[in-house]
């Protein structure tokens, strides 16, 4: 069995995830402005540092939240360490996820899902993926990127098969570069 530390992007990696250039390549509003709106309830599954968790608290604004997951503590301290210095941790939920669990409460009812380059880190992507519908309102919607250099087109179609046989439907396939995505819709 592979160690959680082997498959997932290390704390000590984090300014990878989050800096200056990655906000030219990876543009929050260009790519979560369409799904993300004030009031809304938002899940980063594999937050990391809070790349896109900061960028969704001041999309859903004051009457929003964003729930973050991840494995690591250390990433999550890191999402309410720069969460707090720009005055978004109000907005912000941080979770510790467990190996075979994100941890989230089934009451959660969110409005759209993130998982941007995580689900290539994920041993059950299936059970993943029935958790994430199990926390999204019929018509929620799930956005599912992952990254070229890491998941093939066949991998990625296998994802995809996943997450429909998990309860959701594809309605679009944005471009995201260097990625493969899709924008996933919860049936029912």
């Amino acid at each position: 069995m592979t160690s959680i530390k082997k498959r997932v992007c290390p704390a000590t990696a984090s300014w990878t995830l989050d800096n200056f250039f990655r906000t030219i390549i990876h543009s929050p509003a260009r790519i979560l402005g369409p799904s993300v709106r004030p009031g809304d309830t938002v899940l980063d599954i594999g937050c990391g540092s809070g790349f896109f968790t900061r960028a969704m608290a001041r999309m859903v604004g004051n009457d929003g939240m964003v729930i973050a997951v991840d494995l690591q503590e250390e990433m999550l301290a890191k999402v309410r360490e720069r969460a707090g210095r720009e005055g978004l941790l109000p907005r912000i939920r941080t979770v510790k996820a467990a190996e075979r669990s994100l941890n989230i409460a089934t009451a959660i009812q969110a409005d759209f899902a993130l998982a941007f380059y995580v689900m290539h880190e994920v041993q059950d992507k299936e059970r993943l993926l029935r958790e994430v519908a199990n926390a999204l309102m019929p018509g929620g919607t799930l956005l599912l990127v992952e990254p070229k250099i890491h998941v093939s087109a066949k991998e990625f179609r296998v994802t995809v098969g996943l997450a429909q046989h998990a309860g959701f439907r594809v309605i679009s396939r944005p471009f995201i570069l260097f990625s493969r995505a899709v924008l996933l819709e919860k049936v029912g």
